[in-house]
């Protein structure tokens, strides 16, 4: 299917397409959920205009609050290897939160991912519901300098520490946050 697209099964609009049907399982999709999610798809007739339908979808979920924070919710269901587990891995958020966000939060969430690749409690246990949710309300809620953060705020422990990582003057003795 990504194939006749002319997607790579890494493209963002496939994890959309996956977001429109309900997909339970990365890389694939049954005929239920294909059958159920088709109507979200529009009247695509051909593999061009059902690309052209995603991007379309994705662009206005960009520009929708609420369609974005359902999107950014599913994304952590879709990544969780089964429904026992509460956190998605490291890696997967750190994937995730590069193609969701990379082009939309690109002063943010570089800087996110090379904090969370050495965060070694992350690396360990993952990335938990509420900490993945919060990180779509920090890109959008504080400014690229985190000179808007409130220390006493109602944010997570993880996002409390990157602050404090953001704060940090490197070796050089500028901030990391200094332009």
């Amino acid at each position: 299917m990504c194939s006749d697209l002319g997607l790579d099964p890494t493209d963002v609009l496939v994890l959309v397409m996956a977001w429109l049907l309900s997909a339970s399982q990365m890389g694939y999709f049954t005929k239920d959920e294909w059958s159920k999610g088709a109507s979200a798809l529009g009247r695509a007739q051909s593999p061009a205009q059902l690309k052209e339908c995603l991007q379309d979808v994705y662009l206005r979920t960009r520009q929708n609050k609420e369609r974005l924070r359902d999107l950014h919710k599913y994304t952590h269901k879709f990544c969780k290897e089964d429904d026992k587990r509460k956190n998605i891995d490291a890696e997967s958020a750190l994937a995730m939160l590069q193609l969701l966000h990379g082009a939309a939060f690109p002063k943010h969430v570089p800087k996110l991912i090379e904090f969370l690749q050495t965060h070694e409690q992350v690396q360990k246990r993952g990335v938990s519901l509420d900490e993945w949710s919060m990180v779509l309300n920090f890109c959008t809620e504080i400014s690229p300098d985190c000179s808007n953060y409130q220390d006493d705020g109602a944010w997570p422990l993880l996002l409390d520490e990157y602050v404090e990582f953001r704060r940090t003057p490197d070796v050089s003795g500028l901030s990391i946050s200094d332009p």
